[in-house]
This record gives C-alpha cells, sequence and structure tokens, in this order.
C-alpha cells in the first residue's frame, strides 16, 4: 500500500497560511512584473503608479510600501532584470575560455528579441541625463570598468593582452549592449531595413571582430532573409 504522507505534507503546506514576509515577497514581485508592463506600453515618463498598482491587484498605498517612487520602482526593474540575466549567463558558463565566448556571442544575439527592454532602457536614460540625480542612482547600479572587473572577464573570457585589441575585453563587451539599442531604435523608423535578421549579422559581424579579432562568420540562414539589395558576399563584407 502506498504512503500519502508526501500528498498531504503538500496539502498542509499548501493550506498553511502566508508568513507576513512571504506576501511582502508576493507582493514585490507582482509590482515588479506590473511595472514591467505598464512601463513598456506607457514609457517611462508616461507611466503611472495607480495604474501599476491596478494591474498588480494591489493599492497604491502597498507601492509606498515597497518603494519610495517610480524612480525607486524602475531601478529595481533594472536590477531585477540583471540579476536573471547574470544568472542565466552563469549556468552556461564554465571553465573553457572558448566555450564562454560561444554562449556570451548567442546571448548577444537573443538581446535582438528584446527590444521593448532595450527601447525603455534607452528611454530611461535620456531622463537620467535630464536628471542628474537619477543618473547618480543608476551608474551606482553598474559594475564599474575596474581592474577586479577586468580580471573577471579575463578569467570567463580570456585576455586580450598581445591582440590587437586597444581596449580592455571588459570594455569590448561593455561596448556590445549599447550597439544592440541603438539598432533596435533604428530599427524602429527603417523596419524594412534593419530587420532583426540584419541586427543579428551587425552583432555577430562587430562581436567577432571586436572580441574575436577575426572576419565575421555571416550565417548565410539568417543573410538569406534580407532584402536582396542588403545582402553583401561574403568574401566582401567589412565592418
Amino acid at each position: 500500500m502506498k504512503s500519502t504522507a508526501p500528498a498531504a505534507a503538500q496539502t498542509e503546506v499548501a493550506r498553511r497560511p502566508k508568513t507576513l514576509e512571504e506576501r511582502s515577497r508576493e507582493t514585490h514581485d507582482r509590482l515588479l512584473r506590473a511595472a514591467k508592463t505598464i512601463f513598456v506600453r506607457d514609457g517611462y515618463e508616461g507611466a503611472d503608479l495607480k495604474d501599476i498598482a491596478e494591474l498588480a491587484g494591489r493599492t497604491k498605498g502597498a507601492i509606498y510600501g515597497h518603494f519610495k517612487s517610480k524612480e525607486d520602482i524602475f531601478l529595481a526593474l533594472i536590477s531585477d532584470h540583471r540579476r536573471r540575466y547574470r544568472e542565466k549567463l552563469s549556468g552556461l558558463m564554465g571553465r573553457d575560455v572558448d566555450a564562454n565566448i560561444a554562449v556570451l556571442r548567442d546571448f548577444m544575439l537573443e538581446m535582438v528579441e528584446d527590444k521593448d527592454w532595450s527601447l525603455l532602457m534607452l528611454e530611461f536614460k535620456m531622463f537620467a541625463l535630464r536628471h542628474p540625480e537619477v543618473k547618480e542612482r543608476y551608474q551606482n547600479l553598474h559594475f564599474p570598468l575596474s581592474s577586479n572587473r577586468d580580471a573577471e572577464f579575463e578569467r570567463l573570457y580570456g585576455s586580450a593582452k598581445g591582440s590587437k585589441l586597444p581596449v580592455s575585453r571588459a570594455v569590448a563587451l561593455y561596448s556590445l549592449m549599447p550597439i544592440v539599442s541603438v539598432l533596435l531604435l533604428e530599427s524602429e523608423f527603417e523596419p524594412s531595413t534593419m530587420t532583426k535578421d540584419a541586427i543579428r549579422i551587425v552583432i555577430a559581424g562587430i562581436f567577432d571582430q571586436l572580441v574575436l579579432l577575426k572576419e565575421p562568420a555571416v550565417r548565410t540562414e539568417a543573410a538569406s532573409h534580407l532584402p536582396k539589395q542588403h545582402r553583401t558576399h561574403p568574401k566582401r563584407q567589412h565592418l
């Protein structure tokens, strides 16, 4: 006869009232999910705390129980977004430098799919430029390009010393995300030219030349989707 103890234990846990800490964490997470939806829909400056609270199924007062302002919510959202990215990457990284670089290359190409977040970040950065106190808080979220950070990048992706790269590997890698964001912005104005496939090819080429210091390996299956006037023979491609 099979024991029903495990099932009974699970039922008991499900029925157990949530602790204050658990309820607080649930509200916090619901607010962040709702905030991302509203920020993407209305933009940073156009977003309203009331709409965030309603979408989260909470009162506006609940927001102030977790965040001091709209700025606080957005900065928390940035931190959460970066945490998820880091966790995803760290789960795929190992001791093999070449394998790590391949993982990072694929990750950068995947960023093309996250257009909403990239455009939202561009808007927020423009807002921060006009508000020095917000800019300072945002900058404090960044890992500084210090010698320690350079050492961490070299551990994962190898050293650029002795290569033709005029900057550290950390600077080279940090430069890629802004490039992705700008290309995604341009795709809003030139959708027939700056397609997702075209952007991926450009990013792959920049990555290969900037990080790997080699000729870009254009994926023919991606290139085949480009309009004929935008296709270039691989031997003639120089980014």
